[in-house]
């Protein structure tokens, strides 16, 4: 038997046109979730990954949700058909005092199915994609998806690149540690490689600038007094710009752990029995909708 069901979503996709038209991917460093997926806080549901790849972000996305339905579908023995309808929507928000102008893409998607009965909840988590020279899209997207008929209690879930204190106390121990941790490995790299030079230089230096001063002290040779003693005094100069250098760059190493962004992460907030969430942000969108949020019965 045939059943036509509207998926009424509301599913709104946030994603700056404008912005990330000339940009070869969404972000900067690959976001974590990707290697590994967060740990859902009750069996209502699972976090599931989903690879699409399409010639342009909305035909990726289209691509992404309908794989996802059509899996579930076989999961549950069901055949899944699906068609889109998308439109984006222009709207004005107010950001630190600015307007800011934005679009929202607003996607129906209509489902052809046949055989038993099944509700699926699918919630959007997160997204990461990246444009090849071609101009195709390969698209990531993190999906919570129910287990069962029952509604889900789904998890709170907030991407964000900052990491605190996780990033600076790695950093205060072993410089690059803390860049490290936060997936920026070349600049990791180069603080510890940058650090470990100058600790070098500094050992070399103070162990030339000792050996010339303890010859300056056995001869007699006002010549090679001189000698040694400007010899001395260039060894402490190249010692103590080491010292300044290492500072230096320990310091910027402790400011970069803290402030600069990393790759992207997820913070899971428990729900409560009743689906409320312990925070005191609602994830909706700037019109009161759930953000990516699908309610799909079969």
């Amino acid at each position: 038997m045939k059943r036509i069901i509207s998926i009424l979503l509301p599913l709104c996709v946030f994603c700056g046109v404008n912005a990330f038209a000339q940009s070869a991917k969404s972000e900067r460093i690959k976001p974590r979730w990707i290697q590994k997926l967060p740990k859902p806080t009750n069996t209502t549901f699972n976090y599931e990954l989903d690879f699409s790849v399409g010639s342009s972000l909305d035909e990726a996305r289209q691509k992404s949700l309908s794989g996802l339905i059509a899996s579930s579908g076989f999961e549950n023995g069901v055949v899944v058909v699906s068609n889109y309808d998308s439109k984006i929507v222009d709207s004005q928000i107010v950001e630190n005092g600015k307007i800011k102008d934005v679009q929202r893409e607003e996607m129906e998607i209509n489902s052809q199915i046949k055989g038993n009965e099944v509700s699926l909840h699918i919630k959007n988590v997160a997204e990461y994609w990246e444009r090849d020279k071609s101009g195709t899209y390969h698209l990531t997207k993190l999906y919570a998806k129910s287990t069962s008929a029952q509604t889900p209690n789904f998890d709170n879930v907030t991407p964000t690149t900052k990491y605190g204190a996780r990033g600076l106390w790695r950093s205060m121990i072993i410089p690059g540690w803390g860049q490290f941790h936060k997936g920026s490995y070349l600049k990791g790299g180069l603080i510890l490689g940058g650090t470990a030079v100058c600790a070098a230089g500094i050992v070399v230096a103070e162990g030339k600038r000792a050996d010339y001063h303890k010859r300056m002290l056995q001869t007699y040779d006002v010549n090679m007094i001189r000698a040694y003693q400007t010899k001395r005094d260039n060894f402490t100069t190249t010692r103590n710009i080491c010292i300044g250098a290492t500072a230096a760059l320990y310091l910027y190493n402790l400011i970069d752990a803290i402030a600069a962004p990393g790759a992207q992460r997820l913070v899971v907030k428990r729900s409560d029995a009743k689906g409320n969430t312990y925070t005191v942000v609602p994830s909706v969108s700037d019109n009161g909708a759930p953000v990516m949020m699908a309610a799909i019965n079969f």
